[in-house]
C-alpha cells in the first residue's frame, strides 16, 4: 500500500513538473516575442547581431568548458534522492561542484574580458557601431558569463531534487525583469545596447543568488557542514568527463552555423540569421519541458530496476513530446511568412528570415522526436553512444555547414541542420533500442512518432494548400490558430498513450494557474 501511496505521488509530482515547465517556457515565449520588436527598434539590428553574438559565445564556452557536469548534477542528485543512505551527502556533492563551477567561471571571464579587443577587431562585422563600443560591450559578456556559468549547476540541482515548481517560480520572475527591464534599458539610457548589456549583469547576479539561495535551503540537512570532497570528483569523474565529451562535440551541431555565418556574413545579415534563431530557439525549449522533469524521474526508476514503470512513461512522454512539438513546429514551418509579419509587421524582415526560419524548425521537429530515446540512454549511464553520436555527426555537420553557408548564407547553414537531423533521426533509434529497452522498439517507431509524423504532414500540406493569398493580415493568427488547434486534437487522439497523460498535465496546467490567482 506504501509502494502505492509513494508510485502516485511520484506521478503526480511528475506531471505538476511537466504543467509547470510549460507555464513557465509559454511566459518566457510571450515575453521574449514582446520585448524583442523593441529590441530591434531601439538598438537596430545590428545591435541583436550582438545579443545573437552573446548567446553562441556563451553556448561556445558551456559546450567546451561545462565537462558534463550540468548532466551529472541532475542525475547523481536524482539517484542521492532515490536512497536514504546516500541522501545525506548531497550538500558535499553540490558544494564539491559549486566550487569548480566558480573557478571555471573566473577562467573563462577573464578570458574573455582580456580578448575584447581582438574580438572587436578582427571578429564582428559591423558597419555602424564603433569598435571601441563593441569592445566594451565584449568585456561586460565577460563579466555575464562569470555570473551565469554557475547558474546552470544550481539550476540543474532543483531539477535532481524535482524542484522544478520553484525553479519555474524563478525563471518566470527573471524572465519578466529582463524583458521589462531590457526595454526600459534601451529605452532610457544611451547607447541603448550597452545599456541592454549592463542591464544583463544586474539581472544575472540577481538570478544566481537567488537560486543558490534557494537550492541550499532545499537541500536535506546534515549534522555535518558541507565540504568539498574529492571522493565524489573520483565516483562521478567518468560519467562526467562522457557527458563532457558528448557536450563538446553537440557544440558543433548546434553552434557551428552561428559561429561560420558570424565571420562571413555583415552583421546586418546575422541579425537577421539570429532572429530566425530566436524563434527556432522557442520551438527548441518544448521538448525540454517534458524530459527535463522525466529524467530524474527515469533515473529513479533505473535505479530501482522498475522497467515496466519505465516502459510506461518512455512512451507517453515519447508520444506526448511528438504531438506538442511536431504541431508547433510544423505549423510554425509551414506558415512561418505569416507568423513572423504579425510578429515584427515588417514585409522585408518577414521575407528574408522566414526560408531560414521555416529550415530551423523543421530540423528542430526531427531532433526533438529523438529526445526522449536519447535522454533515456543518459540516465542509463551509457555516456559511450552520446560521445559517439556527437563526434561523427559534428564530423558530418562541420564541413556540411561551412560549404553550405559559404555557398547560400543563412539558408544553407539552416538546411544543413535538417540533414543532419533526419539523418541522427533514422540511425539512432535503432543502435539505442538494440541495447535499451529492446523489445519496444516497434512501437515507438509506429505509434509513438510515424502515425503522428503522417498525419500531421497531411494536415498541414493541405492547409497550406488551401490557405488564402490575398486575404487580409489580421486573419492571419485566428486561421492558423484553428489549423494549429486541429492538429493538436487529432494527433492527441490518435495516440492512446499520451492522451491520459496529456489530460492530466494540462488539468494541472490550469489548477496551478487559477491556484496562483486566489
Amino acid at each position: 500500500m506504501q509502494q502505492l501511496l509513494m508510485a502516485i505521488k511520484t506521478k503526480n509530482l511528475t506531471e505538476k513538473n511537466i504543467a509547470s515547465n510549460f507555464i513557465g517556457q509559454g511566459w518566457a515565449f510571450l515575453v521574449g516575442m514582446f520585448a524583442v520588436p523593441f529590441y530591434i527598434r531601439f538598438i537596430g539590428i545590428e545591435g541583436y547581431g550582438l545579443v545573437g553574438f552573446y548567446g553562441t559565445l556563451r553556448v561556445l564556452l558551456n559546450s567546451f568548458l561545462d565537462f558534463g557536469l550540468t548532466v551529472t548534477i541532475k542525475r547523481e542528485i536524482a539517484q542521492y534522492a532515490a536512497s536514504p543512505s546516500k541522501k545525506v551527502q548531497i550538500p558535499n556533492l553540490v558544494r564539491t561542484l559549486e566550487v569548480i563551477y566558480w573557478v571555471i567561471g573566473l577562467f573563462l571571464s577573464l578570458l574573455i574580458f582580456f580578448s575584447a579587443s581582438v574580438i572587436a577587431k578582427y571578429w564582428i562585422n559591423s558597419e555602424s557601431i564603433p569598435i571601441s563600443l563593441i569592445e566594451k560591450i565584449v568585456m561586460l559578456m565577460g563579466i555575464i558569463i562569470f555570473l551565469q556559468w554557475p547558474l546552470t549547476l544550481y539550476q540543474g540541482g532543483l531539477i535532481g531534487l524535482q524542484k522544478i515548481v520553484l525553479l519555474n517560480g524563478i525563471n518566470i520572475t527573471i524572465t519578466t525583469l529582463r524583458g521589462v527591464g531590457g526595454i526600459l534599458a534601451v529605452w532610457l539610457f544611451s547607447p541603448p545596447i550597452f545599456a541592454f548589456f549592463v542591464w544583463q549583469i544586474v539581472l544575472s547576479l540577481f538570478n544566481v543568488s537567488l537560486t543558490r539561495y534557494l537550492l541550499w535551503k532545499s537541500i536535506p540537512k546534515s549534522k555535518k557542514a558541507p565540504s568539498f570532497q574529492k571522493s565524489i570528483i573520483k565516483d562521478v569523474w567518468k560519467f562526467a568527463v562522457g557527458m563532457g565529451g558528448n557536450s563538446f562535440f553537440s557544440f558543433f551541431l548546434n553552434q557551428i552555423d552561428k559561429i561560420v555565418l558570424s565571420k562571413i556574413l555583415s552583421l546586418e545579415d546575422f541579425g537577421y540569421y539570429s532572429l530566425a534563431v530566436t524563434l527556432n530557439e522557442q520551438v527548441k525549449m518544448i521538448a525540454p519541458q517534458i524530459i527535463q522533469p522525466l529524467f530524474p524521474r527515469f533515473s529513479a526508476l533505473i535505479f530501482q530496476k522498475d522497467e515496466n514503470s519505465l516502459k510506461k512513461l518512455y512512451h507517453k512522454a515519447s508520444q506526448l513530446v511528438s504531438i506538442i512539438i511536431l504541431t508547433i513546429a510544423g505549423t510554425s514551418t509551414f506558415f512561418s511568412y505569416e507568423l513572423i509579419y504579425l510578429w515584427t509587421g515588417d514585409v522585408r524582415v518577414a521575407t528574408i528570415v522566414s526560408p531560414i526560419a521555416s529550415l530551423l524548425f523543421a530540423g528542430t521537429a526531427l531532433s526533438n522526436l529523438i529526445d526522449v530515446p536519447f535522454n533515456l540512454t543518459i540516465a542509463y549511464g551509457w555516456v559511450k553512444l552520446p560521445l559517439y553520436r556527437s563526434i561523427i555527426l559534428s564530423a558530418l555537420a562541420v564541413p556540411m555547414v561551412i560549404i553550405l553557408s559559404i555557398q547560400h548564407g543563412g539558408i544553407g547553414a539552416a538546411l544543413a541542420w535538417v540533414i543532419i537531423n533526419l539523418v541522427q533521426l533514422l540511425i539512432l533509434p535503432w543502435i539505442i533500442h538494440k541495447k535499451i529497452l529492446a523489445t519496444e522498439l516497434k512501437q515507438w517507431l509506429i505509434f509513438d512518432t510515424g502515425i503522428p509524423v503522417i498525419i500531421l504532414v497531411i494536415i498541414l500540406s493541405f492547409s497550406r494548400l488551401f490557405f488564402p493569398s490575398t486575404i487580409d493580415s489580421s486573419l492571419y493568427l485566428p486561421m492558423i490558430g484553428i489549423i494549429t488547434v486541429i492538429s493538436l486534437l487529432t494527433l492527441t487522439l490518435s495516440s492512446k498513450e499520451a492522451r491520459v497523460f496529456g489530460k492530466n498535465i494540462f488539468q494541472k496546467t490550469f489548477q496551478f494557474i487559477f491556484s496562483q490567482g486566489k
